[in-house]
């Protein structure tokens, strides 16, 4: 499951204060997670990205500022999972289309052209460009 660290540790981690920690805590900037004794345990994660909001204050950055840039990066990191899975299903899609036009090919080879021409009139002109790239994409 990955390190769990108290405040003290996380301080020590990312040399900052302890009260530092709480104030980022409260604010929002930092997340933890509750022990059953009530006891605050913060990730990798949460140290990287206390360490991360230093290195901006170092900069002068606003606390306000760097919120905004938190979750950008939060956003952009759901909206790469998002695409990744997307684009993983699409491939997925494709090999299965693959994978039928492999056995439907040889069958439609052995059509004459004047049943090609039926064949086609009866797709619709979406699926008809959909094949006609597919065959190209496979060739």
């Amino acid at each position: 499951m990955g390190n769990r660290y108290r405040i003290g540790e996380v301080a020590e981690l990312a040399q900052v204060s302890k009260r530092t920690i709480d104030y980022y805590t409260n604010l929002g900037l930092l997340k933890a997670k509750r022990s059953n004794k009530n006891y605050r345990y913060y990730d990798q994660s949460a140290v990287d990205r206390l360490k991360f909001i230093e290195k901006c204050k170092q900069l002068n950055m606003q606390l306000s500022e760097i919120r905004k840039v938190l979750d950008n990066q939060q956003n952009q990191t759901v909206l790469n999972h998002k695409l990744a899975e997307q684009v993983n299903d699409v491939s997925g899609h494709l090999q299965q289309l693959e994978h039928e036009l492999m056995h439907l090919k040889p069958l439609l080879d052995n059509l004459t052209e004047e049943q090609k021409k039926l064949y086609m009139k009866g797709l619709s002109g979406q699926a008809t460009t959909l094949i006609q790239t597919l065959v190209l994409f496979l060739s």
